[in-house]
């Protein structure tokens, strides 16, 4: 079995001689509006043209890009590989795919509302999408239908659209403006291989901002800005201004919204001491909000005073009204905060742009009082955090963690109401040597897969969703810890109704370490257990290399690295 760690995908493909040939449905499932309930994904079949074994490959990453909620706030539409998932908010259920990329989806952007009701209601259910293999695809989310498609000719990684547009003289259409981020060969090696000279590989492709017309299909102008790696575009709820952490700088550009015309587009950068991450624009003042690698986050008020509205007012500022502003840069004062203990992944202001929100490898979301600095925190989510997305509907949003889990949040007390969970990634640690630690239920089409938080996770791999958890260790996860503890092993019976697991405790200064072996009975269903025996150090100082079960008999054998074996009947170690 084979886990691929490509940035769409963390899937795990079961053998075919372990599973049985099961055949899934494979009807596309009908639009959103035409079924209350919806089942699980479809999943596709592929025969290799040498085998007459099925293969199915699930387990898709869920947080490789931020999510987006539908204009209603009924829908949340994830990036999960070369498709689009679209999961009810209010069930946590996988209701519709969109597939049409040919690349790992990096962007999805529902419509912004437009001015007229009837526009509005007509685009309710529309979507933008942006990937690897160069397109910009745009969808009606709600019949999972592809409406058309935009040529980029590069790998597209950030997209944002901005509530603007330009009328035009022919319709009452409306026509949106994508800004990309894109991977495509710099100026130079452009100029350098025209001249045929030869171009190191590592100077050959460069991040690039470009601008679309999504009505006309094409790039307009010159890109905005040429950057070492393709950087994450952030937007302002206005769609006024748009920016990137690039290095040690924040670049903000300036958008005409009325009749947009992109030579009208102005740029300032503002500086720092340590490498930028992220970045968030408040919802109504020109204030803006970045965070660094070192966990601070600054915020700058009043910035683009002087070049954003064409006068000089701001550069006439003495020094003591710009406080923290480094330089010349372009902004009224500047505030230093600081509790993350490493870099900020996320900031998000709030709705009324009183607190802001961010969000690390703590696994904590601290609210930040905006005016005073006070702060108070959502307990731990057992991972580090990636992104924070609100939604039209003010009393839900979700965050996206590490373990590939996306939470469905009720606002303002953060607590999570639904989960939309991937297949979770095992504990990474280069001191661990890595072996194939995951258990299969034949029976049941489950797969066991160990997790950093010291959990069994149960994976239904034809309908690709989650089906349990059970946790092994009652030990809080700290994300931020040393690795002291992990599961190396868990095997299933061939019916599915028994479980061992092997957790082993690394040696801590003067204590030495700990392998433990624990039998687990099924539940009421498949995917739950409780345990029934722990048995301690089974084979001494030796650690456990592999466990089968007997296919008929309450019988268990368990071989070590030290060269024995050990067999248990009935779960009581018989030596």
């Amino acid at each position: 079995q084979k886990q691929p760690s490509l940035p769409g995908g963390c899937g795990l493909s079961p053998n075919p001689k372990t599973l049985p040939l099961l055949s899934p449905p494979s009807r596309r499932p009908p639009p959103l509006a035409s079924r209350p309930h919806f089942p699980a994904r479809p999943r596709t079949l592929a025969k290799p043209a040498a085998a007459a074994a099925a293969m199915i490959t699930g387990g898709q990453s869920y947080v490789s890009a931020p999510p987006a909620f539908s204009a209603d706030g009924r829908f949340l539409l994830v990036c999960s590989g070369r498709s689009v998932s679209v999961f009810s908010t209010s069930t946590g259920m996988l209701v519709s795919e969109l597939e049409g990329h040919e690349g790992d989806v990096t962007a999805v952007v529902v419509v912004p509302p437009q001015s007229s009701a009837a526009a509005a209601a007509k685009l309710a259910t529309h979507c933008w999408t942006a990937g690897l293999d160069g397109f910009l695809i745009y969808w009606d989310f709600a019949t999972a239908e592809l409406v058309r498609k935009v040529k980029v000719d590069a790998p597209v990684h950030s997209m944002v659209i901005p509530n603007i547009s330009k009328k035009l003289k022919v319709t009452e259409v409306y026509a949106p403006f994508a800004f990309v981020s894109v991977e495509a060969l710099s100026n130079k090696a452009i100029q350098d291989k025209a001249k045929g000279k030869p171009v190191a590989k590592k100077k050959e492709l460069w991040g690039q901002l470009r601008i679309y017309d999504l009505w006309k299909g094409c790039q307009v102008g010159s890109e905005l800005a040429q950057t070492r790696k393709p950087e994450k575009i952030v937007v302002s709820c206005s769609g006024e201004f748009l920016g990137i952490a690039n290095k040690r700088h924040l670049y903000i550009w300036s958008i005409p919204t009325k009749d947009f015309n992109h030579d009208n587009i102005r740029k300032i950068k503002l500086g720092h001491t340590k490498k930028l991450s992220t970045l968030a624009f408040h919802p109504s003042e020109r204030i803006v909000a970045g965070g660094d690698a070192t966990g601070r986050i600054l915020i700058w008020r009043g910035f683009g005073k002087a070049k954003f509205s064409g006068t000089h007012c701001a550069k006439s500022q003495v020094d003591e009204e710009r406080d923290g502003v480094r330089g010349k840069d372009d902004a009224g004062t500047c505030t230093t905060w600081h509790w993350h203990s490493s870099g900020v992944n996320f900031l998000k202001f709030s709705s009324d742009g009183a607190y802001l929100l961010s969000g690390g490898m703590e696994g904590v979301i601290v609210v930040w009082q905006l005016d005073t600095g006070k702060r108070r925190y959502k307990p731990r989510l057992g991972s580090p955090l990636l992104f924070f997305v609100d939604s039209p509907d003010s009393s839900i949003s979700c965050v996206s963690c590490t373990n590939n889990q996306v939470h469905l949040l009720n606002m303002p007390n953060m607590e999570v109401l639904k989960t939309v969970s991937g297949i979770k990634m095992p504990i990474a640690s280069g001191d661990l040597s890595r072996r194939d630690v995951c258990g299969f239920d034949s029976t049941n089409g489950l797969v066991a897969i160990p997790t950093q938080d010291y959990c069994i996770q149960f994976y239904n791999l034809f309908e690709n969703t989650e089906v349990s958890e059970v946790q092994v260790c009652e030990r809080n996860f700290q994300p931020v810890d040393d690795i002291t503890m992990y599961i190396s092993l868990v095997s299933l019976s061939i019916g599915g109704n028994l479980m061992c697991t092997v957790e082993v405790k690394l040696p801590e200064e003067e204590l030495g370490g700990l392998v433990t072996l624990k039998f687990w009975n099924q539940g009421s269903r498949a995917g739950q257990f409780h345990l029934s025996t722990v048995i301690y150090e089974p084979h001494s100082d030796a650690g456990i290399s592999a466990v089968a079960f007997h296919p008929g008999k309450n019988m268990a054998v368990s071989s070590s690295f030290g060269c024995n074996f050990k067999v248990c009947m009935s779960y009581q170690l018989c030596g």
